[in-house]
């Protein structure tokens, strides 16, 4: 068991795995932790659509304006209050690689990334076989985007290049848990019917792109099945957004009397922005593995959630009252998504993460009839 006096511990369970228990009381809105990533990355058809991130912290590089004028194709220009712009004193900061010309949003952002992965994936050749398996995972995955290929390009060059590549490669298996069959499912879910060509189109896709020598275990067929369903079922989805931090700044600085051009300004934004590029797809996105935030359990009734401030740092709040002793949950539905039926729930997360939900609000609806309401089958449909 590891304990720490931090309020929580992670436990061992013989049919969950890992748990996360508080050791403390935590209130409503109260930080249990915060949390680092591993590693991220923003995801590909992302970044290609221009959602301009730091590429590793993932914190937005536009201004507020800037990101006004893109999502609704200069439909708005003029942004009242820009004095609550995130970013406007910060942009100064930001730096290009002087290499491969990627941007970070501080020396610090660079530097970290360059001692980590950046220095064995910095491809400034287009033609690099680096980029034609980014251009290869794009073929096979359109957005909406949960899963990104580079995510496990840059968690393999975190390997190749830590101090202690033994202790890296047991933080990467501490991910990895599922049986073989469980890994094939999985990885059969994120590619689709043609996966057993594609998973070797990727695998030696990688294998060319990458000099690897402590991380070649992951490089066998079953060793990249296994980080596939790593990053399926671990990666966690990152948004960061200038626009939801500015409108955020606002609400807490703004005069009662200024309330009303704000909120119209909002709204109208907001139309602007679905003509152009739907409401789904407004934010820098992508995804990371959290080490801690992994030992974590879905119930369909959590009593916290995982929230993000403008970067990749994972902040772990409370959202119901926790006692010492109570496991630590989160959902890993979308919370619009927690009503469904329990069938829905439960046909979602045996396909998405291989296990079935036996938590309090399952159990009480475990009569419920296993049938899927007209109002489930957009979740239905984003399980297939």
């Amino acid at each position: 068991m590891d304990t720490d006096d931090k309020g929580y511990t992670i436990t061992y369970d013989s049919v969950k795995g890992k748990c996360l228990v508080a050791t403390k009381h935590f209130k409503v809105d109260d930080l249990i932790f915060e949390e680092e990533p591993f590693v991220s990355c923003q995801f590909s058809w992302n970044s290609l659509y221009g959602y301009r991130a730091c590429n590793h912290c993932l914190c937005p590089l536009e201004t507020t304006s800037e990101n006004i004028v893109r999502l609704t194709n200069a439909a708005i220009t003029e942004v009242p209050f820009e004095e609550y712009c995130p970013i406007k004193d910060k942009t100064h900061n930001h730096v290009q690689c002087e290499s491969c010309k990627v941007w970070y949003c501080s020396s610090t952002c660079l530097e970290t990334a360059y001692n980590r992965y950046h220095q064995l994936l910095c491809r400034p050749d287009s033609n690099d076989p680096l980029h034609h398996l980014e251009e290869l995972w794009r073929t096979m995955h359109y957005p909406p985007e949960s899963h990104n290929i580079m995510l496990l390009c840059r968690l393999l060059a975190t390997i190749e290049l830590s101090a202690s590549p033994q202790q890296a490669n047991h933080t990467v298996s501490n991910f990895c848990h599922r049986t073989e069959n469980e890994n094939e499912h999985l990885a059969h879910k994120m590619l689709g019917e043609k996966f057993v060509e594609q998973i070797e189109q990727l695998r030696f896709g990688v294998l060319k792109s990458m000099p690897v020598r402590e991380s070649s275990q992951w490089l066998t067929p079953t060793g990249f099945k296994s980080l596939l369903a790593l990053v399926g079922t671990n990666g966690q989805g990152v948004g960061t957004s200038v626009f939801h931090q500015w409108a955020n700044n606002c609400k807490k600085h703004l005069y009662p009397d200024q309330m009303e051009l704000f909120e119209k300004f909002i709204d109208s934004t907001y139309d602007a922005m679905e003509q152009v590029v739907g409401v789904d797809f407004l934010d820098n996105e992508g995804s990371a593995l959290f080490q801690n935030h992994s030992s974590i359990n879905h119930s369909c009734f959590p009593n916290a959630a995982s929230v993000f401030d403008g970067n990749h740092v994972l902040r772990l709040v409370a959202i119901r009252m926790i006692e010492p002793g109570d496991e630590i949950n989160i959902s890993y539905i979308a919370p619009c998504e927690l009503d469904h039926s329990r069938h829905t729930r439960q046909k979602y997360l045996q396909e998405n993460y291989v296990f079935t939900c036996r938590c309090i609000k399952c159990e009480e609806q475990i009569n419920d009839p296993d049938i899927t309401s007209d109002d489930d089958s957009e979740m239905e449909d984003d399980s297939t």
